[in-house]
């Protein structure tokens, strides 16, 4: 007997995409579940319904190379099939009613419904480094670390550049870097690496390796930067909490603003002004009708 979810399924399009016009009878296929990398689109292009056997292919639509297939001898209505897959990835399939009845379709891109994939993430493509005898799977990363101080590693943009120092080595090394001699036994030279990809250094002892395909790097998402309230555009003014994290700029630097209070200080730091303390003077505010004080008033000596 068929459970009640498939049965109802037998009455509609599902798997198969609501939108598609083809004459595929509704009880053939009830369910079906692909995972598959999300560079894919895939299309039902084959369906054969035989009284031995039911055949139904899954093709990449932009491409047409094979994705999954089923291939099941004597199936049975209501049973989770396996796909056989062509890529990474897995899926099902469940087989209705339906295949009690001959029925064939093919060159055919019949769309799957949206919620029967279910798409792969790749954080990265995958490479494969090979350099002498280092060979490893990479993902995502990668990182080239010098461990001798005559090699120094730099990234500018796309490009990495492997660059020796021939001050720090001397006149015997160099020979030796240069003719492919180590002074050692052959063991001892599988340990050095005069070439990568095939390329060797030039006159200088240096390699450039242009990286084709960068990924952006993303920085640490798990980090929240507050920037300072002053930084930004339109017109420039302190924010009140900006004292306590003062933003200093380098002698010269055209971007210090005139009117910043870090300009203030600056240029009050080279005149000070101080004199000592002040004298205050209190004078008594007298209301002449009644002839008492009602006040005082806080004032400084005139200067002379």
């Amino acid at each position: 007997m068929t459970p009640l979810l498939y049965s109802n399924n037998a009455d509609i399009k599902y798997p198969l995409s609501d939108f598609h016009e083809l004459d595929i009878p509704n009880d053939i296929l009830l369910d079906l579940s692909l995972n598959v990398p999300e560079a894919y689109d895939p299309v039902v292009v084959c369906v054969r319904v035989t009284p031995s056997f039911v055949f139904v292919a899954i093709e990449d639509r932009t491409s047409g190379l094979p994705i999954a297939h089923l291939m099941q001898v004597s199936p049975a209505p209501a049973r989770v099939y396996p796909l056989e897959l062509a890529v990474d990835g897995t899926g099902w399939l469940v087989l209705g009613p339906g295949i009690r009845d001959s029925f064939y379709i093919g060159d055919v891109e019949v769309d799957l419904d949206p919620e029967t994939i279910v798409s792969l993430k790749q954080t990265g493509l995958p490479i494969s480094l090979s350099t002498n005898t280092f060979n490893r799977e990479l993902e995502n990363v990668l990182r080239i670390a010098s461990s001798t101080d005559f090699l120094s590693v730099s990234v500018e943009g796309n490009t990495i550049y492997l660059d020796r120092s021939d001050e720090s080595l001397s006149q015997d090394q160099l020979i030796a870097l240069k003719s492919g001699k180590t002074g050692g036994t052959i063991s001892d030279s599988t340990q050095y690496i005069f070439s990568v990809g095939g390329t060797t250094p030039d006159a200088l002892g240096n390699i450039d390796i242009d990286i084709v395909g960068k990924v952006r790097d993303c920085g640490s998402f798990g980090e929240l930067e507050i920037p300072r309230g002053d930084e930004g555009g339109g017109d420039y003014e302190e924010l009140p909490l900006d004292i306590f994290q003062p933003k200093t700029y380098e002698p010269g630097d055209d971007c210090a603003p005139i009117t910043s209070s870090s300009a203030i200080s600056v240029a009050a730091e080279a005149v000070d002004y101080f004199v000592g303390p002040t004298d205050i003077i209190n004078i008594p505010l007298i209301d002449i009708t009644a002839g008492k004080a009602i006040g005082s008033l806080y004032t400084v000596p005139e200067e002379v």
